[in-house]
């Protein structure tokens, strides 16, 4: 799948969300950027380089102690991460510029640190979070102030006929049944159609034709 990665900046629906992820940044905005598993929504986050913000990557599984002293920590200043320093973390980090913060797997996030996140967007420090479609109707639900501060992103898996210039050897017909039997899951997709390379190669076969593919597909499970 090299080609497609090396693709993957040239589609253009996230060519417009990174520009406006950027705008939204540099403005001390922050955004929800949703997705499916395989959207790609790790790798999105990892094309947003700006250069006049610093990076600061946490871990969506931290409690929010841990999550206030990981960013001071990156940024170089000292972070305790203990209930006693969890308020003169959050004031330190309100008064801090020139970085940006990025939560991937948001749906993770204990619920009791959204309204630290809270603070710290006010604070016009922005949060590029990343999760499954459930972060929006958490916060939709919960937390419908902080939904309000956030710009939302969907995206969606790279489209089939990506898939059928790249699978020279798959037929057309095969990639589309293969995708709709995954339901849009990206990465069962590619497993299958990996798979069906492997087969057809192993049986001398020049091309993945739709019977080939058919004999994986009925191995799926009824409701996947």
């Amino acid at each position: 799948m090299s080609s497609r990665k090396e693709n993957f900046i040239n589609d253009k629906r996230r060519i417009s969300y990174l520009r406006s992820v950027y705008t939204r940044m540099y403005r001390g905005q922050s955004v929800l950027i949703e997705g499916a598993y395989g959207a790609g929504k790790t790798r999105f986050l990892e094309l947003i380089k700006p250069k006049k913000l610093k990076t600061v990557w946490l871990e969506s599984l931290d409690n929010k102690h841990e999550i206030l002293a990981s960013i001071l920590q990156e940024l170089n200043y000292e972070g305790v991460a203990t209930h006693w320093h969890t308020s003169r973390n959050l004031k330190k980090i309100c008064s801090l510029s020139g970085f940006f913060a990025v939560i991937d797997e948001a749906n993770d996030l204990d619920r009791r640190v959204w309204p630290y996140f809270k603070r710290i967007i006010d604070a016009e420090v922005p949060v590029i979070f990343a999760g499954l479609p459930n972060v929006r109707t958490y916060l939709a639900s919960e937390h419908p102030d902080i939904l309000s501060r956030l710009k939302v992103l969907t995206l969606y898996p790279i489209v089939v006929e990506d898939f059928i210039n790249e699978y020279k050897n798959i037929s057309s017909e095969a990639i589309e049944q293969i995708y709709a039997a995954t339901n849009g899951d990206m990465r069962k997709f590619e497993e299958i159609c990996i798979e069906c390379l492997d087969k057809a190669k192993e049986l001398k076969y020049s091309l993945v034709d739709i019977n080939l593919a058919l004999t994986f597909l009925s191995d799926l499970p009824p409701n996947h």
